[in-house]
Order: C-alpha cells, then sequence, then structure tokens
C-alpha cells in the first residue's frame, strides 16, 4: 500500500503551486480530420478499436495529487462496442483517493447530417465498492456505434505521495497516442524508473518531465506469459524525500529522506504482528509430530506434511497472520501466512534453521528488488537452510510434497526476513518434474488385441494430475489422454499407486481393449500416441513478451507393439531431433523397426524456466515438429502369402 500521506508532509510556503495543462494539440472536443476518417489501425488491422489518445498530466502539491485524464477511443467493429463501458478504479479506504469532474461524450459523424453530438448523463455516472480497499467509477457512453468517438475525462484525487500511479502507454487495443506530464514542485524528489524498449531509445535519461509515445501495439494474450504488464512501455515514481520547515529557533528548512530500505521494512514488518514467541506450544506439537531420530531432511518432510494434512488453505493472501498457532489448529484453516509461519515456528523448535520469507506471485509481475515497499509483495512463505541448501516452502496445497512450491510462487526471488535484516535469495524451481508414458500395443492374438498403458510421474505433472483424478476421477483423467475411438477403458483394470502419498511418484496402470482394430484389412492404420499433446501454444509468426515455462519439462512416451507373423510395420514416425540452442531443451523421436515389432520413442526437454522472445521461432519449431510426429500414424501391412499358408 502507498504509505505517505498529506498529513506527514509540512512543505515549505514558497512553494510554486503546479498548473494543469493538456497534452498539445489534444483538446476535449476537437477533433482532426485523420480522427474522423480513420476506419483501420493501419499497423494492427484486427483491431476492434483503436486509442486515439490517452493522456494525464499529474499535479503534485502540498494539498493533494491530482491526476488529469483525458481518454478518446475510435469504435472500429461490433466487437469493440463494449469500449463503451467504463470502469475507473481507486483506493477508497480510508477516503485516501477519490474521482470526480467526470465529463464525457459520444461523437458520431454522417456525410448527410454531419456531427452528432451526445453527452454523458452525470446520472449515469455511479461510484461502486469494489471490495474492502477499492471502489471504482462506471458509467456507459450513450450512442455508441461502429465509427463512433468516444471521449471521456475525469480527475482523480489522492493523498498518497510515497508514489505515483504507475502509467501504461499500452492498452488491450492498439494505441496512435500516449502521454504523461508531471509536475513536481522543487519541494519533493521522486525517483523516477522506466521499462519498455521505445521508453528507454526515445528518453535515455530522466531530464524530462512528460513523456510521449506513438503508435503502440495492443497488449495481445500469449500463452507462457505470467503477466503481461511486465513488457509494457511504463513509467514509475517513488518519493525519495521532500523539503520541511526546520526545527527550533534557528528556522530554515530542512530535506526529510522517506525512501525506506528493505531492512527497515522487515523490522516494521516483524514488530506488526506476535507469532513466533510461541515456543512451549510449539514444542508440545512437535513432540507429537517427531519420533527424535530424524534427520534434519525428515524433520522438514514430516513436519510440513503435518502441516499440509492439518490446516485447509482458506484460498486467501494476507501478509499478517491474524489467528494464533493454537487457533490455526483448532479451526483447522487459515490463510497462507498463517499456515507458512506455522510451519517457519515448528521447523525452529525442531531445531531447522527457518525464516518468514515474503514474495509476490509471478501473476501479479515482477518483483522490483529496488523498491523497498511492503506493497509488492501478496504472498507470505517459509525459508529453510539444510546444510547449505536453501529452499522455500508453502505447505498450502495437499497435493505438494515439501520440495514444490506452487506454480505461481515461482517469481525468480523471495525476501528472507530475519530479526535485523532482509535479504534477497533466488527462487529455484524443482528441476526433477517428470512424465514418462509406456504404452505395449499387444496384436499378436488377433481376436484380443489389447494395450498395457502405465503412467509415472514426479513434480509438478504429479501435482496437477493429483488435483485433476481428486476432483473428477481417475476414469475421467484417463480419458484426457486416450483416444476413445482407438481403444476401450476397462474400468476394472484401472490401478493407482501414491494417490494420496505426494512425496513419491504418482503411478497409474490400466488395460485398454483394442476393439476397433480389423485384421481382415491387408492395410491396418492407427494412431499410438496417447494425448499427452494436442494443441501448439506457439501458431503465431511472431510474439512480443517473453516465454514463461516456471520450471524445467521432461515428457517422455515409450511404445512398443507386438505384431502376429502374418503383418509387418509398413509406415510408422520418422526418426528426428530438434534442439534449441545451448541445450536450453530438444525434442527428439526414435524408432526401431522389426519385421513383426515396433519400438519408437519420444523425449521433450525443457531445461529452462523463461526464454526471452528472441527463442520465439526455435520453440515455435520444436512444438511445430513435436506435435507433428505425435499425430503420425502407423500403418500395418498384411503378408499375403503368410496370411495363404
Amino acid at each position: 500500500m502507498k504509505i505517505l500521506t498529506k498529513s506527514y508532509l509540512l512543505i515549505i510556503c514558497l512553494m510554486v503551486v503546479a498548473y494543469c495543462s493538456h497534452a498539445k494539440g489534444i483538446k476535449y472536443g476537437k477533433f482532426s480530420k485523420d480522427e474522423i476518417l480513420l476506419s483501420e489501425c493501419s499497423y494492427e488491422t484486427d483491431a476492434v478499436a483503436v486509442i486515439l489518445s490517452k493522456t494525464c498530466v499529474v499535479d503534485v502539491s502540498y494539498r493533494s495529487i491530482i491526476y488529469h485524464h483525458h481518454v478518446r477511443i475510435k469504435i472500429l467493429k461490433e466487437e469493440g462496442l463494449d469500449k463503451a463501458n467504463v470502469e475507473l478504479p481507486y483506493w477508497r479506504k480510508d477516503g485516501l483517493e477519490k474521482i470526480n469532474s467526470v465529463k464525457g461524450q459520444t461523437i458520431n459523424f454522417d456525410p448527410d447530417h454531419g456531427k452528432e453530438v451526445t453527452d454523458l448523463d452525470g446520472k449515469s455516472v455511479f461510484d461502486v465498492d469494489l471490495n474492502e480497499s477499492y471502489g471504482a467509477v462506471r458509467f456507459g457512453m450513450p450512442n455508441v456505434k461502429v465509427g463512433s468517438i468516444i471521449e471521456y475525462k475525469y480527475a482523480l484525487v489522492s493523498n498518497f505521495y510515497s508514489y505515483l500511479d504507475t502509467w501504461y502507454f499500452q492498452d488491450d487495443i492498439p494505441t496512435l497516442y500516449s502521454s504523461i506530464k508531471v509536475n513536481i514542485p522543487e519541494s519533493f524528489r521522486y525517483n523516477m524508473v522506466s521499462f519498455g524498449q521505445k521508453l528507454s531509445a526515445k528518453y535515455p535519461s530522466v531530464s524530462s518531465n512528460e513523456w510521449i509515445l506513438s503508435h503502440l501495439k495492443s497488449i495481445k494474450e500469449e500463452p507462457y506469459v505470467n503477466n503481461y504488464t511486465d513488457f509494457v512501455e511504463q513509467i514509475r515514481f517513488q518519493l525519495t524525500g521532500y523539503y520541511k520547515n526546520g526545527d527550533g529557533m534557528a528556522g530554515g528548512v530542512e530535506f526529510v529522506t522517506v525512501k525506506s530500505t528493505w531492512d527497515k521494512l522487515a523490522s516494521e514488518y516483524l514488530k506488526a504482528f506476535d507469532f513466533f514467541g510461541r515456543k512451549g506450544y510449539a514444542k508440545k506439537i512437535v513432540e507429537q509430530i517427531l519420533e527424535g531420530d530424524e534427520n534434519d531432511w525428515e524433520k522438514v518432510e514430516k513436519i510440513y506434511d503435518y502441516v499440509r494434512n492439518h490446516v485447509k488453505w482458506d484460498g486467501e493472501y494476507r501478509l499478517y497472520p491474524k489467528k494464533t498457532p493454537p487457533k490455526i489448529l483448532e479451526e483447522k484453516v487459515a490463510s497462507n501466512s498463517e499456515m507458512n509461519y506455522l510451519l517457519v515456528l515448528l521447523l525452529r523448535e525442531a531445531g531447522i534453521k527457518a525464516e518468514p520469507a515474503l514474495t509476490r506471485t509471478n501473476n501479479l509481475g515482477l518483483l522490483q528488488t529496488g523498491y523497498p515497499l511492503m506493497s509488492q509483495f501478496n504472498q507470505a512463505l517459509a525459508y529453510v537452510e539444510i546444510f547449505g541448501n536453501k529452499m522455500f516452502l508453502n505447505a498450502t496445497s495437499p497435493y505438494r510434497p515439501y520440495q514444490l512450491l506452487a506454480d505461481k510462487d515461482l517469481n525468480h526471488m523471495a525476501l528472507v526476513i530475519e530479526k535485523d535484516r532482509a535479504r534477497w535469495e533466488k527462487v529455484v524451481a524443482y528441476k526433477k518434474s517428470r512424465q514418462q508414458l509406456l504404452l505395449n500395443y499387444d496384436f499378436t492374438n488377433m481376436n484380443e488385441p489389447s494395450c498395457e498403458f502405465k503412467l509415472m510421474e514426479t513434480g509438478y505433472y504429479a501435482v496437477e494430475s493429483r488435483k485433476f483424478i481428486n476432483k473428477y476421477g481417475l476414469e475421467e483423467f484417463l480419458k484426457t489422454m486416450i483416444d476413445e475411438s482407438e481403444v476401450e477403458l476397462n474400468k476394472d483394470s484401472i490401478e493407482s499407486r501414491n494417490l494420496d502419498v505426494v512425496n513419491k511418484p504418482l503411478e497409474i496402470t490400466c488395460n485398454l481393449p483394442m476393439t476397433e482394430m480389423d485384421f481382415e484389412s491387408d492395410m491396418i492404420y492407427f494412431e499410438p500416441f496417447p494425448s499427452v499433446f494436442t494443441d501448439n501454444p506457439f501458431i503465431k509468426e511472431d510474439r512480443q513478451y517473453r516465454i514463461d515455462f516456471n520450471y524445467h519439462r521432461y515428457q517422455s512416451i515409450l511404445i512398443n507393439i507386438k505384431l502376429p507373423e502374418e503383418f509387418s510395420i509398413e509406415e510408422c514416425p520418422k526418426s528426428k531431433v530438434i534442439k534449441l540452442s545451448n541445450g536450453f531443451g530438444k525434442y527428439l523421436i526414435s524408432n526401431q523397426k522389426q519385421s513383426n515389432s515396433l519400438q519408437v520413442r519420444t523425449l521433450f526437454e525443457i531445461k529452462k524456466t523463461f526464454f526471452s522472445k528472441d527463442y520465439y521461432r526455435e520453440l515455435r519449431e520444436l512444438f511445430t515438429h513435436m506435435l507433428s510426429s505425435l499425430k503420425g500414424q502407423v500403418v500395418i501391412k498384411k503378408n499375403t502369402t503368410l496370411s495363404e499358408k
């Protein structure tokens, strides 16, 4: 949360009050001929609407910070009509922000009747509560149709001074013009940091107070992206200090530094709640969990399993625990911080070096380690050191062993909080996630052809499968992997091992009768591969953002096919290897063909948690070849000479 409010700022009286000015040439209600005639975005022809201009002027003063917003949008297609429904969120808690001076209009241009202007009715503007912290102003623009220009402006009045609202130059539709101007009096000192290639190229220094970008592409959804805002052109500001009147008879002015440090934030954080002092209670619980002869790794596993099995996560992300350790175990429901800090407390009592840690789930974007702000965090973890090994734990899921964090927790860094200091540690994903499939096709008995199916999974593959099976059952899980047009699912043959033992590999076996095989034909065609990969996530020609895999991938398939003597393998998927540069991944398929048998092996492997978009073409080629080969058929030919004999 933004911290510093105006009540803490004693600004010198001789301060120049900043004024409001709008972007040059863009005035409310005035439109250019190009805007009126525009019917398509030249560099993004499939766009349903386009932002003609999006501007903001920020006026910082001792009274408040006012953000003067002005937005103008052209509707290009029917699908873009929802842009007429506007929601403007703000921080309503403690009355620290409010939105006022909302004004809007819709302009339609008709060759016969000229310009038609429909003003936004003030009665159509609603202020709603989104949650305990946020509110929003909502309104729908009137008389909107394809070809309309809608524009609105409003003022956001804020008493947050610690940092200014981040300005995002891009949106989910293309933007022709985007600008921000920040009027900051000499009394304040803000640090500015920008993100994005265009900003860096156009404004290599921080000397300006106005930034303008044009012809910006829309933020498009792409697979394997944790958070799009990490890659959007944007500017952020953080308050480092301000001048105030000096104390005492001497008077004068003095500079007050307000930028915090991670050590200071960590100290304040630990003082905000009393949780880790319950050593007597922790000792009793640990005595119930441990037998006394465990090594440190076994202690971690047993205590972790105790917490994840005895407490259910309530789904809430809270940085500050509200319940006491006894209350947590009594109610058996708790938040993320309560569960993981209970884990820290018990591990400490067992003699394990354990500390609380804070991070941010990757769907909210990357952490900025140079900005000491608690508002960056939403996740609390346990940090452990054993024999020089450093690892983070998250006990909120019943499906994860202690070595695995949630996929969302894999956000590169976490802040470890000790009594007198804080330090950043790397979050390292578990590297031994495996999915191994074995399919033994036996056609030697032509009256009862069958397939023996075996699956073994570890790591994140096993986590996702256990979740699915717990919700839908084993039968439905197997249906996601087999083609029922080729084989029949024998429910009675389904067996599983370690379904509830998350520290061991998940194993599933079953027999699949193949009722559709026609051995009377001279040629038999069938697809032997399971439905592990179905759609190619990388079908587009190019890529805007980096690719986030978050953890290493390893999937292998082994297929064995046995035939009667009178049949032979006519065709099968060809052997090939596709490798990523620098050894970061590969896909290979190989076959060993004999007269009455065939063995096919495949291996898909990714050894890097994320890739820059420069790797996109390599990844696209790898996935394209892999999916093509996994759809390949095996052709079986009847040897008519032997058959007649």
